[in-house]
């Protein structure tokens, strides 16, 4: 008579086996958790100087069709950053010669080592780190 051999096949995880992918998950995450959160402080930097950059070259463009910059200049606040403009000009006149464009992070941004990132007309920019701005 020919006998057949029965391969007991288990089904589910143990305990044990459970824990360590829990384990393993966990040392996972607190590795890669910091690096994903700088990275999103850093994009976010990257997109704010993109816009200061944008809109210094509208101030250009106001500053030689005018012959100045304008008094008041305003653009939309993001969830990130709040926009600031300085001008030399007064009462609505387009005749300032200098201005300021500031980006002050807010909520979870605030965190960034670079805080506000600064530019001005002769295109200076400055930030509270020297390596802040992307060239």
């Amino acid at each position: 008579m020919l006998e057949l051999y029965s391969c007991k096949v288990s089904r589910g995880f143990t305990l044990v086996e459970l824990l360590i992918v829990i384990a393993i998950l966990g040392i996972l995450y607190s590795i890669a958790m910091p690096t994903y959160t700088q990275y999103l402080l850093e994009s976010r930097r990257a997109d704010v100087q993109q816009l200061l950059l944008q809109n210094a070259a509208v101030l250009e463009r106001q500053y030689t069709r005018a012959g100045g910059y304008p008094a008041t200049f305003s653009f939309s606040n993001s969830d990130y950053y709040t926009f600031s403009y300085q001008s030399n000009a007064s009462n609505g006149q387009s005749n300032g010669r200098t201005y300021t464009l500031k980006a002050t992070p807010k909520g979870v941004q605030s965190s960034d080592r670079c805080g506000s990132l600064i530019i001005d007309q002769t295109g200076a920019k400055r930030a509270s780190q020297a390596d802040c701005w992307v060239s």
